[in-house]
């Protein structure tokens, strides 16, 4: 954990200190896997659902390791761009750097299409679901839940 980076974005106040809640993060942890089951079941005929659930998956899984080390992002506008940061300072050393980096991409891509009309297709999806998986599984690794 970059714990620099990390104490920037609590001085920032993009992230703020919270109750620990382990059962709360091993709750998200079980949604975001079942997220992912779900995603390749319906990737091939609802692409842009199946992304957004993809999505919605590997956000959870950062906001699991929030919950479960005392963090979480202040409610306000950009909310999912600090959750973002969050990932990549708190858990930069797992080995997941490159899925990490994706998550960026993944948020403007979802934003786009909700917010544009912007297609996404099945490989979209699936691709974000082995971003997501690599990082649920490190997750709960690190975390033992």
């Amino acid at each position: 954990m970059s714990s620099e980076e990390l104490e920037r974005l609590v001085s920032e106040g993009a992230v703020v200190r919270a109750p620990v809640d382990r059962a709360a993060a091993s709750r998200d942890l079980e949604s975001a896997a079942a997220h992912l089951v779900s995603v390749e079941k319906r990737a091939a005929h609802d692409p842009a659902g199946a992304f957004a659930l993809a999505y919605e998956a590997f956000r959870k899984v950062v906001v699991a390791h929030m919950r479960a080390t005392g963090f979480r992002v202040k409610s306000r506008g950009g909310a999912h761009y600090q959750t973002g940061r969050y990932a990549r300072a708190a858990l930069d050393g797992l080995g997941i750097d490159e899925h990490l980096r994706v998550f960026e991409d993944l948020r403007r891509l979802r934003n786009r299409s909700a917010y544009e009309a912007v297609p996404v297709d099945e490989r979209d999806a699936l691709d974000a679901v082995t971003h997501a998986r690599a990082v649920v599984e490190a997750v709960q690794k690190e975390l033992g839940i």
